[in-house]
């Protein structure tokens, strides 16, 4: 929404649509994160903790169905600058479109987690696969269809928000894990967590390096702003992060009093951060790098 009405012609509705896309962000990877979270650790989470999960994939998986389904008349309403929402023509557009592919492949992924929540064997199956759907389908629309290298883009987006979505989704559950003073279930986590940020900062150095391919004017650009303001946002994540893995949770470990309790509180300020990052992330996709001869010509 800020770079929208920093252009010379600003528009209402495609700034209401970076917000929604925020939104559809937080909650569909949210979803896909706690969908990985149960595949790749829900034997060793311990009962309650993975009934948390599923109540929380239950909640951020309807809620992202939902975002999805109200994003689509708004996206109607600005292809048809404003005019209308309901018409026919535009619709059938659309939804034979990217954006169509886009919201199907969501959708599916969506339901899959829906799946996930279910107390069966093929449960962990579903929810894995409705993550990888859920990120792929940010690969289907958007930059990684404007600029080459084309499948390289989209393979990088799609680890790079599975990474993303496993971080941000685990934070209630390590939220209430220090809440109750569990810090063999925080311990258990910690691994993982280093190797989904590993992922997630590789494929995003890679996707800065296929998209921006000039770094001397980076800053020519909003979406190189962008850029920044999302890399601060992310620094400030990784620096709490760190701070939990060797001050918090140790001395969590040790018994220290209050431990837990300082812990719940910076995984809140974590929470908090991931929302503006969606948020930024939102805004990048608003607008586009400068094109160094790697944009694919429509």
């Amino acid at each position: 929404m800020i770079l929208e009405f920093l252009q010379p012609e600003p528009s209402l509705l495609d700034g209401a649509t970076v917000l929604l896309r925020a939104g559809l962000y937080a909650t569909s990877l949210t979803a896909a994160g706690v969908g990985l979270l149960l595949a790749l650790a829900g034997s060793g989470l311990g009962e309650a903790p993975r009934a948390l999960a599923r109540r929380w994939l239950l909640a951020a998986a309807l809620a992202g169905i939902a975002v999805s389904l109200a994003s689509l008349p708004l996206r109607a309403l600005v292809l048809t600058g404003g005019e209308s929402a309901l018409d026919g023509a535009t619709w059938q557009a659309m939804m034979i479109s990217r954006i169509g592919d886009a919201f199907w492949l969501r959708l599916a992924g969506l339901l899959l987690l829906l799946g996930g929540t279910l107390r069966w064997t093929a449960a962990t199956a579903l929810a894995a696969m409705g993550a990888l759907m859920v990120a792929a389908s940010y690969a289907a629309l958007g930059h990684s269809t404007l600029y080459r290298p084309r499948q390289e883009l989209a393979a990088l987006v799609t680890l790079h928000l599975m990474a993303v979505g496993f971080w941000v989704g685990s934070l209630p559950l390590l939220w209430r894990a220090a809440q109750a003073g569990d810090g063999a279930l925080l311990a258990r986590w910690l691994p993982l967590g280093a190797a989904a940020v590993g992922v997630l900062a590789g494929t995003g150095l890679l996707l800065a390096i296929l998209l921006v391919r000039r770094w001397d004017l980076l800053l020519a650009s909003w979406y190189g702003w962008g850029m920044m303001a999302k890399l601060l946002l992310v620094a400030a994540m990784a620096a709490l992060a760190a701070r939990h893995r060797f001050l918090l949770v140790p001395a969590l470990a040790r018994g220290e009093p209050g431990a837990g309790a300082r812990l719940a509180r910076s995984i809140r300020r974590e929470a908090g951060l991931a929302l503006l990052v969606f948020w930024a992330a939102a805004e990048m996709v608003s607008v586009h790098p400068l094109d160094a001869g790697h944009r694919i010509s429509s």
